[in-house]
Order: C-alpha cells, then structure tokens, then sequence
C-alpha cells in the first residue's frame, strides 16, 4: 500500500501506536512501525505518531527526549491529550503535529515565537465510533486560528470498504474523493489523509484524483 500511495502521489503517513486491537503494546506497534518506515522514508514520505503521556512512559520516553521516534524514522509526533504548552516546547529535533481540535487557540503564536514555525503542522481527530464525528462548521471554525498563523492543517477521511476513521462526520459515508473536494472548499483545509487502515487501490485512486 505504500509504494502504491507513492505511484499516486500520496505523501503523508499517520501512525498510532497505543495499544489495540492489532498489537499489545506500544512496544510492538512502534517495532511494527519502524518496518514501514523503512519503506516510507526511501520514497519521500512525511510520516507523523500519535502520542500520549502513556505511551511516553510505556516507551520510556518524554518530551525532552524523544529520540526514539527520530531514530525509528518518523518525521513527526503529533501531541495528543495529556500535553501542557511547556511540554510541547520541550520537543526538539523532531517535527509536531498540534491537535488541531484541542489545543488552545490563545497559545498558538506563545507557542510559534518559542519554537521553529517550520517545524509545526497541526491535523484534526478522526473519530471512529458513528455519530461522533465533528461537524464541518466545527472544523473550520477550530482550524482558522491556525491557518491564520501559517500552520497547514489536515483532516481524515474514510473509504466506503470500512466507514470508520473520519474527522467530519457528514462525511463519513462519501467517498474520498467527494469528502476531500468538500474539505478542500473550506479554505482551511490543506492536507487530506486516509484514516481507514486498509483502503483498497480503488479508493486510494478515487482520492489521488483531488490530491
């Protein structure tokens, strides 16, 4: 899937590793990961890991350190619950992904002077469970402060074979294609991602037409 993603011009790879129904410990998941990685960085892609303060601690890790990621491959961690501003600004040498549903609108550009701008992205939950998704209003009206400082931000969608991981929730039952054209009209809206683990060709190819 990820060579095929390549051919299409897919770029970005998000990753979780919190324990689940496929492994049973971050440990694991993270050794899962780092083989994909391998893959995925020879071909270009921006890969980003959700993490928690529980999977820190499982991984031994912490925002000061948190070299584990850097070495298994990935590009980026992308702070989840759990994370105060003075947290985030303890990351080094790694990209970070905001959530761009929680965190605080009013410590946006605090965090931006402490920190290489560059070096920030923020993207939206998704959101499994049916009838839990956020609404389109909800989207654009969390996303604007961070289009308004320059930080590009994504949102999921899901593929009709599965029908789970999306960030909208009017969404849910479009395809890619349709549910990405809709969120690229919102203007703040710059990066679509497949939330879905298992897509297949033809829904990867539906969404690589608006990519």
């Amino acid at each position: 899937m990820i060579l095929k993603g390549e051919e299409l011009g897919f770029s970005e790879i998000f990753f979780g590793i919190g324990r689940g129904v496929h492994t049973r410990s971050s440990i694991e998941a993270l050794a899962n990961a780092k083989e994909l990685l391998k893959i995925a960085n020879k071909l270009g892609y921006y890969s980003f890991v959700d993490i928690n303060p529980s999977i820190l601690e499982e991984l031994g890790a912490s925002p000061r350190n948190l070299s584990i990621f850097k070495e298994a491959g990935f590009s980026a961690v992308r702070v989840d619950c759990g994370f105060s501003v003075d947290d985030i600004l303890k990351i080094r040498d790694i990209g970070i992904e905001l959530n761009a549903y929680t965190f605080p609108e009013d410590k946006i550009e605090y965090l931006l002077r402490n920190i290489d701008p560059e070096k920030v992205k923020a993207t939206h939950n998704y959101y499994p469970v049916i009838g839990s998704g956020i609404s389109i209003k909800e989207l654009i009206e969390k996303s604007k402060p961070f289009v308004k400082s320059g930080i590009p931000v994504g949102a999921f969608v899901s593929v009709p074979s599965v029908r789970s991981d999306t960030t909208v929730e009017e969404l849910r039952d479009k395809n890619p294609r349709e549910s990405a054209r809709i969120l690229f009209s919102t203007g703040v809206i710059s990066r679509v991602l497949i939330g879905d683990a298992h897509p297949t060709d033809e829904e990867m190819i539906d969404l690589s037409k608006v990519l």
